[in-house]
């Protein structure tokens, strides 16, 4: 499951948390491995435009992918 070829593929096996017009995130309640470092991660957000402002509360690394359309997958890691 941890191809990026199969980013969306991906979002089904996981728990939808906020969707606004610019980005959705899902929670990986499930352990699913990150398509970038192979360890679990803890949410991911696809962004949805080519400019997305980002609001972190938290100090986290962040891996990112974009798929074939363009989009921004990030996968954090508390």
């Amino acid at each position: 499951m941890s191809s990026v070829d199969n980013l969306d593929e991906m979002k089904s096996y996981l728990t939808p948390r906020e969707e606004n017009p610019m980005t959705a995130s899902y929670q990986n309640t499930t352990s699913i491995a990150c398509p970038v470092c192979e360890e679990s991660f803890d949410y991911l957000v696809v962004c949805k435009h080519d400019e997305t402002s980002l609001s972190l509360g938290k100090v986290m690394n962040l891996c990112t992918v974009t798929n074939e359309d363009g989009r921004l997958f990030l996968f954090t890691h508390e």
